[in-house]
């Protein structure tokens, strides 16, 4: 059974369950269920279109970022994917990495293989020329110890 609303129980024809009009304390009850109803269905409605609104902000502010990470360089692609690591749990370090690399031009991306390449390549002979350069400073150091 639904209960009375305070627009029937003011309606002359309704009579209350003793055969009498409605008293005040009835009319009171039946006006607070109905103020009830409406703010519950008031809260919802403004429930529903407030989470529209910040749902549209996130997706706003989501595109925002991946158009920075786009365009902004390699400082900028770093630190979001640096972000997206540490909210995802992983390694910081290891997402500004890629973060940056990602933000990179294809040139860039084989200029900087070409690179790594090459210093595979060279590190003995970076090695190499290092402990000759050792050598020879102990050389000098030890030929100024003995004047």
């Amino acid at each position: 059974m639904r209960p009375t609303t305070a627009l029937e129980i003011d309606d002359p024809r309704h009579v209350s369950t003793n055969g009498s009009r409605p008293s005040d304390s009835e009319r009171r009850a039946a006006a607070v269920e109905d103020l009830k109803d409406s703010l519950k269905e008031l809260l919802r409605s403004a429930l529903r279109a407030t989470t529209g609104i910040v749902l549209d902000k996130v997706e706003d502010l989501a595109a925002m970022f991946e158009r920075s990470a786009a365009t902004g360089g390699l400082a900028m692609g770093g630190l979001l994917g640096a972000v997206r690591a540490g909210m995802a749990g992983s390694n910081p370090i290891w997402g500004a990495f890629k973060g940056a690399i990602g933000a990179m031009s294809p040139g860039m991306r084989a200029a900087l293989v070409a690179v790594l390449v090459l210093a595979i390549l060279l590190l003995p002979i970076t090695v190499v020329v290092l402990l000759v350069a050792l050598v020879v400073l102990i050389v000098v150091a030890a030929a100024r110890a003995t004047e």
